[in-house]
C-alpha cells in the first residue's frame, strides 16, 4: 500500500510579515497532514505483536492462533509481522511507547488511556477455578470463590470480573499461581483453562490430579490492543477489515478448527 501526500510552497506576497507567513504555513502543513491518509505518509511494511508465550496461541516457535491469525490479516498487504515475547507488563509498555504495535490479548484497557481495544477479539473462553478438592464440599460455581484468596497472573483479571467479595494475589506466572495453591498459599488459581495444563505441565511440581478439580467461573473475550496514534488507527482498521474477510470467507472458523478453539460468536456485517 503506498500512501502518499502533497506537498505546498509557499511565495512570500510582497508586504507580507514574517509572523503572517508563519500562520499561514503552519495552517498548509496542517493540510498536509491531513491530506495524507492517517496522518503518516510511509508505507508500513512491518507490524510487532507481543505477549507471552502462550501454548497453542503463541508458540515460541512462531505457530498458534494469535499468530496465525495475524499473519493471515497483514501477509497479503505486504506487510510482515513479527512477534516479541514478554510478561504482560512489559508488553503493555512496548505498545505504549511505540516499540511494538499490538498487544495480543486484553479485556479491558480502562486504566490505560492511550491504549484501545480492537472490535473483533481474537479468542473467547471460560474461565476457570483450579483448586483443592477439600477446599470446597458443595461447588456452587463462582459463588464457591466468596472470601478465598483467589491467585491469577499480574493484570490478568479484575475484581470487578467476579460478582462476590474476593482476596486476590497477583503472580507473575501462571507457574507461581498454582504454585500458591499447591503450597497452600492460596486458594483458587483462575486462569483459562489451556494455560492452567500449561502452568500444571511447566510447575515443576508433583501434582496429584486426583486431589485437586478445575471448574469454570464464567466467560470472557480477548482483543488485540493498539496504540491510539495515527498509526495505530491505520493498523487496526486493517484488522477489523481482515477479521471480517475471514469470517465471512469461512477461513477463520478454519484456523480455530486447526488449533482445537470454539469459535467465537462474532457479530460482523
Amino acid at each position: 500500500m503506498e500512501i502518499s501526500g502533497k506537498i505546498w510552497f509557499i511565495t512570500p506576497m510582497p508586504g507580507t510579515d514574517i509572523y503572517k507567513r508563519k500562520i499561514v504555513f503552519f495552517f498548509l502543513f496542517l493540510i498536509l497532514l491531513l491530506t495524507a491518509p492517517y496522518g503518516f505518509a510511509e508505507p508500513v511494511t512491518q507490524v510487532v505483536s507481543t505477549s507471552p508465550s502462550w501454548n497453542k496461541f503463541t508458540n515460541i516457535d512462531g505457530t498458534g492462533l494469535y499468530h496465525e491469525i495475524l499473519a493471515r490479516i497483514f501477509n497479503p498487504h505486504g506487510i510482515q509481522v513479527t512477534h516479541r515475547y514478554t510478561n504482560a507488563k512489559r508488553g503493555i509498555y512496548l505498545v505504549k511507547n511505540d516499540i511494538a504495535d499490538i498487544y495480543t490479548c486484553r479485556t479491558d484497557v480502562y486504566d490505560l488511556p492511550d491504549l484501545v481495544l480492537a472490535q473483533y477479539p481474537m479468542y473467547e473462553g471460560e474461565i476457570h477455578a483450579f483448586f483443592k478438592k477439600d477446599r470446597v464440599k458443595n461447588w456452587q460455581g463462582v459463588s464457591s470463590l466468596t472470601n478465598q484468596r483467589v491467585v491469577w497472573r499480574w493484570n490478568y483479571y479484575n475484581r470487578s470480573e467476579f460478582p462476590t467479595e474476593i482476596f486476590v494475589l497477583e503472580t507473575d506466572t501462571g507457574e507461581d499461581a498454582l504454585g500458591q495453591v499447591v503450597l497452600g498459599r492460596g486458594d483458587f488459581y483462575i486462569d483459562d483453562l489451556n494455560l492452567i495444563k500449561e502452568s500444571i505441565s511447566k510447575a515443576g511440581l508433583s501434582i496429584d490430579m486426583d486431589e485437586y478439580r478445575i471448574e469454570p467461573v464464567g466467560k470472557r473475550s480477548y482483543y488485540p490492543v493498539f496504540k491510539k496514534s495515527p498509526r495505530g488507527k491505520f493498523l487496526m482498521d486493517l484488522y477489523e477489515t481482515g477479521m471480517k474477510n475471514l469470517h465471512w470467507s469461512g477461513e477463520l472458523k478454519k484456523i480455530f478448527m486447526k488449533w482445537q478453539f470454539s469459535y467465537p460468536a462474532y457479530e460482523m456485517p
